[in-house]
């Protein structure tokens, strides 16, 4: 997944979860909980989608040399 892509759904969906199609990167289901989008996204026959948190805000961070 690219970092447009990234900041597309985390505008569009902020702090939810939302399951993806791996091959096609299309949004299959958003919900509350990793379960809920997981279980919808059975329900419209895709067997293994990719579940992840969209973050509130999408950017780059740089982190110290320790």
């Amino acid at each position: 997944m690219t970092a447009s892509k990234l900041q597309i759904l985390s505008k569009k969906y902020p702090n939810k979860w939302v399951a993806i199609q791996e091959k096609t990167g299309k949004v299959i289901s958003v919900g509350k909980s990793p379960k809920e989008v997981f279980e919808q996204s059975q329900k419209k026959g895709v067997k293994d989608p990719l579940v992840t948190k969209i973050p509130k805000e999408y950017g780059s961070y740089v982190l110290p040399q320790i």
